[in-house]
């Protein structure tokens, strides 16, 4: 082997420093990006190294490695950042400069500020790499409007004219503020609650319910059944008589309202349907929604196989009470229950649940599963 001069040995020995600067810099370039999503920054960060590196030219292989050690910087996964909370125009700016696809979502208002980021997929602190997708689901008061349209609709199913509310019971945070039971009322109650917990899982009612829910949709949706949802995600804040006035926006054939049950009494289990009856207010759907009601609730017995605890009427719920279409509401198990618990855990019990409650549904809407 030939031996390399001083002077060969000191250029060599410097194009090595050089590139070490060069991945030094494209690291911490890539740190920036994700904190302020600014492409300025990355470039500055890039100018500084370059300046700071020693004016030595690089060799011919040393140039190739310098080119891929910058290629593999674009697929280090960048942190996604805190969005819930923000005017979506401003989460979008934000996400589009660091190089994601934003996919929004709107959801009925509620009383949340319209436009305001509600939830985020991929959570705050997740990384993710430049390219891939962040679902932004916002408030969005044209939501319903849309979706009774028929925009929603899959591209492949056929129009019928039918719509859907789906209501998936309860929220992540309470809203112990009261509103009236019914329409001019006196009495109040909470505006909506949590919901119960699993005794076993642990599972969330309000997260089960819209698990639930989102199954149906789908089912639902597949004969062309428009599906105009109260909620889909777990960070809103709409009263009972809010869900309830959605559906009556959206001109519902059925407003379908998803529960899970709870008792004191951990040996109680099984299904139950309620419909509305015993007030003025409801009345006129009284005898629609018992129908409605009936054709479900017989649906989903004989599709989960669990104990049947009827149907039932039911005047003091808030939900029933503003509605002034058609209305049911599904209490699919008590998570009270050991056993009822741990099967509504499972995404095979929950599609036997979706199952039989979409055929019921179709079959009071008279379409043909």
């Amino acid at each position: 082997m030939t031996k390399r001069s001083r002077l060969e040995r000191m250029q060599r020995l410097r194009g090595k420093r050089k590139r070490v600067y060069v991945l030094v810099a494209l690291g911490t370039a890539a740190v920036l990006l994700a904190v302020s999503g600014g492409a300025a920054v990355v470039l500055h960060s890039a100018r500084v190294a370059e300046s700071a590196a020693p004016a030595v030219p690089l060799a011919a292989e040393d140039t190739s490695q310098t080119i891929l050690a910058k290629e593999s910087t674009s697929t280090v996964p960048i942190e996604v950042p805190v969005l819930v909370g923000m005017q979506l125009a401003e989460a979008t700016h934000l996400l589009t400069v660091a190089g994601f696809v934003v996919v929004p979502v709107g959801t009925p208002p509620g009383e949340a500020a319209p436009g305001v980021v509600l939830s985020q997929t991929p959570s705050a602190g997740e990384r993710a790499k430049a390219g891939s997708t962040v679902e932004l689901v916002y408030a969005d008061p044209a939501a319903v409007a849309a979706a009774a349209a028929g925009a929603l609709l899959p591209t492949t199913a056929p129009a019928n004219g039918l719509v859907v509310c789906i209501d998936p019971g309860h929220q992540a945070s309470a809203n112990n503020g009261q509103e009236p039971v019914g329409p001019g009322s006196a009495q109040t109650k909470a505006k909506v609650t949590a919901g119960a917990t699993g005794v076993v899982t642990r599972q969330t009612e309000h997260a089960l319910n819209l698990a639930l829910a989102l199954k149906i949709k789908e089912r639902l949706e597949r004969y062309g059944v428009t599906v105009v949802m109260t909620r889909s995600t777990e960070a809103v804040d709409i009263s009972n008589a809010q869900r309830a006035q959605v559906a009556n926006e959206a001109g519902a054939d059925l407003f379908l309202r998803v529960h899970a049950d709870s008792n004191t009494n951990a040996d109680i289990s099984g299904i139950s349907t309620l419909y509305p009856a015993g007030n003025d207010w409801v009345a006129p759907i009284r005898a629609e929604s018992l129908k409605a009601a009936s054709v479900v609730h017989a649906e989903m017995i004989a599709s989960a196989g669990a104990a049947d605890r009827g149907v039932k009427a039911r005047s003091d719920l808030s939900g029933f009470n503003w509605s002034t279409v058609p209305s049911v509401l599904v209490e699919v198990g008590f998570l009270s229950n050991p056993n009822d618990d741990k099967q509504l855990a499972t995404a095979e019990y929950q599609d036997r649940l979706a199952d039989g409650i979409a055929r019921g549904v179709l079959k009071y809407l008279e379409v043909t599963p």
